[in-house]
């Protein structure tokens, strides 16, 4: 069993286990193989999203479905949140 490696795994851990209904879940384990479903995704994706306030597409769940991958790409979405500049005041 591999373990988290950053505290993003382990909160993508936390919410599979919890959505999952299951103990453990390995950082490389397919969400899939898990016995996860489509509508279990969208739960995921709703958590995740509620707990990082980013927008994780659906459809990029379903293609990354391991926990070092969805980490790695909510790490990526976090960073480029951060290095956008603030917007001004009246700009779209």
């Amino acid at each position: 069993m591999t373990t988290p490696a950053t505290p993003t795994e382990t909160m993508v851990v936390e919410v599979l286990c919890e959505l999952l209904e299951v103990e453990t879940v390995d950082r490389s384990q397919d969400f899939f193989e898990l016995g996860g479903h489509s509508l279990l995704a969208v739960q995921v994706v709703h958590e995740l999203s509620r707990r990082t306030d980013l927008e994780l597409g659906l459809d990029t769940f379903f293609d990354l479905a391991t926990v070092d991958r969805i980490a790695a790409e909510i790490d990526r979405l976090s960073a480029q949140r951060n290095a956008a500049p603030p917007m001004e005041e009246g700009e779209l």
